[in-house]
């Protein structure tokens, strides 16, 4: 058996065996891309403040979730968000539950409408990450998905070898540059195939390496080899934790600042926040330490973790202890991050994304393409055609 008929048989074993999940995977993938703005769209009315009168007061953090107290007693605000944008509602989250959103001027309380958009959302992502199997069958799922994020690395390069013809001549590459006129559906499907497969190539590479990455613990770690770094436990959000700042011990009489003092601090450092959170302070056991008191600031930028700045400050005195922009995380971590977002495309923001779903639709028509042209192989190889 020659070198290239070998690579063909590796390639159309993995597009069979993985073929399906993958058509799974690309469906789901294309949904969750963009996540934020269907949640944001529909949410677009109850997330607008009303233009506040002239001279017209904001209402500080304090009195806003003193209100929400009052309406929503059953609802346990522990951050609030606010935007720079004075016709944007502020943002109250009670752990992982809301958004609750509240006009910074009137305290006017709007309950989100995208609570059974984000449910089904979720069930995507559990599609997309363990074909949405649970309790036992959660680490099985898992297993699946990423032996096809490996199939889908292996179909990209066997399938830009198997792209090489024979003989180069403008007859042999026309039909694999671009679309040409096929007298039969064997010949389109065999153009699309190839057509289709080399323009896609490069980002179907980039999504399948960086699926391996999210599913494989040992690829998360290779990242941080290579870059002379010890990898964190966390595969998650959780790998960007930070350890707690000290926070000087403060007089007897010292009290602690205002939320509104904290945010006029925090906007004063960051001028460009396009919108910074509170964590309501808990309260401590007797004899702790203080605690700091910790912020969310999220800066101008289309990609999350690069706009994301972890703060923490001095509850008494308003000063900031801790402030972690992405840029002076290590090598190793901003490359991991990087790879989680270009995975979904958002690391080049809204046109990554698009880009990253033409591609994801792209591998749809070649799992199609794919499984026609091996059961007119396998009907040819039968005697039935």
């Amino acid at each position: 058996m020659s070198f290239r008929k070998a690579v063909f048989w590796v390639h159309l074993a993995s597009g069979l065996i993985a073929g399906v999940v993958i058509a799974i995977m690309s469906v789901t993938g294309v949904a969750i891309a963009f996540e934020e703005e269907i949640l944001a769209w529909r949410d677009r009315e109850v997330s607008r403040a009303a233009l506040p009168q002239a001279g017209a007061a904001r209402l500080t953090p304090d009195e806003l979730r003193a209100r929400s107290l009052r309406e929503y007693p059953d609802f346990a605000v522990t951050r609030i968000v606010v935007p720079r944008d004075p016709l944007r509602a502020c943002e109250l989250y009670a752990g992982r539950e809301g958004p609750l959103y509240t006009d910074p001027h009137t305290g006017k309380l709007r309950e989100s409408r995208a609570h059974a958009l984000h449910e089904f959302l979720h069930e995507l992502e559990e599609w997309h990450r363990w074909l949405g199997l649970h309790g036992k069958g959660f680490a099985f799922g898992r297993a699946i998905t990423g032996a096809c994020n490996l199939a889908l690395v292996i179909l990209c390069l066997t399938g830009l070898w198997l792209w090489f013809p024979r003989t180069w001549s403008r007859r042999a590459l026309r039909p694999r540059l671009w679309f040409s006129p096929a007298t039969t559906t064997r010949a389109r499907d065999y153009t699309w195939h190839h057509v289709i497969g080399l323009w896609s190539f490069p980002v179907l590479l980039v999504l399948a390496v960086t699926a391996v990455v999210i599913s494989y613990g040992w690829a998360h770690r290779l990242v941080f080899t290579l870059a002379g770094e010890e990898a964190p436990q966390s595969r998650n959000f959780g790998m960007m934790a930070m350890p707690p700042a000290i926070v000087p011990a403060p007089s007897p009489s010292a009290e602690r600042l205002p939320l509104d003092r904290i945010l006029a601090t925090a906007r004063e450092h960051f001028p460009d926040a396009r919108h910074i959170g509170i964590h309501f302070p808990q309260p401590a056991a007797p004899g702790a330490p203080p605690a700091p008191l910790k912020l969310d600031v999220t800066l101008p930028d289309f990609m999350p973790s690069r706009a994301y700045v972890p703060v923490e400050m001095d509850p008494y005195t308003g000063e900031i202890l801790q402030a972690v922009r992405f840029q002076d995380r290590s090598a190793g971590l901003q490359a991991r991050v990087w790879m989680r977002f270009l995975h979904t495309g958002a690391g080049l923001g809204l046109p990554g994304k698009i880009i990253a779903t033409l591609a994801t639709l792209a591998s749809l028509v070649l799992v199609y393409t794919g499984f026609a042209l091996s059961w007119r192989r396998f009907l040819k190889a039968r005697g039935l055609r």
